[in-house]
C-alpha cells in the first residue's frame, strides 16, 4: 500500500482501511485473550503438579524416616533374641 497523505485518499478508502485496521486489532485482542487464557490454564496444572510434587516428597521424607526406625527396631530385636539364646 502506497504512503499518500489522508487528505488526497478517497474518503471510502480510508473508511475500508479503518474497517480493516479495527478486525486486526480485534484479531490481535482475540488472540491476545486466547493466549491468556492458555496460560492461565498452564499455570494453573504447572502449580497443581507441583503440589503433588512436593506431597511426594512429604511422603517419601515419612516413609524413609518410617524405614530407619523399622531398622532400629528389627536390629533391638536381633539384639534381645541373641541376648536370650546365647
Amino acid at each position: 500500500m502506497s504512503q499518500t497523505p489522508a487528505t488526497t485518499e478517497d474518503p471510502q478508502v480510508l473508511a475500508a482501511e479503518i474497517a480493516s485496521l479495527k478486525r486486526q486489532l480485534q484479531e490481535a485482542r482475540d488472540d491476545a485473550d486466547l493466549n491468556l487464557l492458555q496460560l492461565q490454564q498452564v499455570q494453573e496444572e504447572l502449580e497443581f503438579y507441583f503440589l503433588a510434587h512436593q506431597e511426594q516428597l512429604q511422603l517419601l521424607e515419612l516413609h524413609q524416616q518410617e524405614e530407619l526406625r523399622a531398622e532400629v527396631l528389627i536390629a533391638a530385636l536381633l539384639e534381645r533374641i541373641g541376648a536370650a539364646g546365647g
